[in-house]
């Protein structure tokens, strides 16, 4: 999957809950991350690859599909100075955070073991959708996604499911959401998987509630809508990156999806855009409101 990283321009510290940074599958050269005083924020790490972690249990080497919670006063300390590395995270502050975190009982400061690592990658997906949709992100929808992304955690950890999918559809799925710019046959899938093509749709549509073509479709427009927002790409020039053969077949299927075409979406964007820019120019005068997402290369 190709990494993505956002940060938020502003903050309001009185909102319940607001996401500042986030990583999608960032790649990291050999090294170690050391902040004695952390961030001064709440810090979710998935690590999807083997890791160095200093956690409230001692320094230890976690494996793969490890996840860390670190609360605002924590130190941060993880890394891995052998090979490149590979992680998902995003930096959260508001005071409905602790609640929730404590309803669902989710531990910090420890390993949690994820033996499923969409869970968060489907929540920084639908996390940029709403950040990359919208000039001016709803913070009730992000804050319902955080609740709904940390009860979904808590089921992960502490009950089990009575209909868990089998470990190869669960690589299929992870297959497809690293893979879904490239051409995937559901032959080749079928073959990866060791099913055949009928089962391996059967069984998709069964644990996952969606057809597996239909799921790289989706995962294909949530990309869409982000690279849009990027005025120097061309349209025909995203289709070719998100796995389409031409700009018309690429034109149908987010129309489809999204109700517009993407040369409308991204101009109702650029209005919608510079009407919230207006805007803030007053609000800011008057004390300051949270700016429009943008796109950054700052690390976390």
């Amino acid at each position: 999957m190709k990494s993505v990283k956002f940060a938020i321009a502003r903050h309001d510290p009185e909102a319940p809950f607001q996401i500042h940074r986030l990583g999608l599958h960032e790649k990291m050269p050999p090294a170690l991350v050391e902040r004695p005083e952390g961030t001064g924020d709440y810090l979710f790490m998935l690590f999807h690859t083997e890791m160095r972690v200093r956690s409230r249990d001692g320094e230890a080497t976690w494996p793969a599909s490890s996840l860390m919670v670190w609360t605002p006063p924590d130190s941060h300390y993880y890394g891995n100075t052998l090979r490149s590395w590979d992680h998902s995270w995003f930096h959260c502050s508001g005071r409905d955070i602790g609640s929730i975190l404590n309803a669902c009982r989710i531990p910090v400061r420890q390993r949690i073991a994820v033996t499923d690592p969409s869970l968060m990658e489907h929540f920084l997906l639908e996390v940029i959708a709403e950040l990359s949709g919208w000039s001016q992100p709803d913070g009730k929808i992000l804050r319902n996604l955080f609740e709904n992304f940390s009860c979904a955690l808590a089921r992960h950890i502490f009950h089990k499911s009575k209909q868990l999918a089998p470990a190869c559809l669960l690589a299929i799925r992870a297959y497809v959401e690293q893979h879904f710019t490239e051409r995937l046959r559901l032959s080749d899938l079928a073959k990866r998987a060791g099913w055949s093509e009928p089962h391996l749709c059967t069984e998709f549509r069964r644990f996952f509630g969606i057809p597996v073509i239909q799921y790289v479709q989706q995962l294909r427009i949530n990309q869409a809508t982000y690279l849009l927002r990027d005025h120097n790409q061309r349209i025909s020039e995203i289709a070719a990156a998100l796995g389409y053969p031409d700009l018309y077949a690429f034109s149908k299927m987010f129309k489809h999806y999204v109700g517009v075409s993407p040369k409308k979406f991204r101009e109702l964007n650029l209005q919608s855009e510079a009407s919230f820019q207006k805007k803030s120019q007053v609000s800011d005068h008057r004390g300051g409101v949270l700016k429009a997402v943008r796109k950054v290369g700052a690390g976390h």
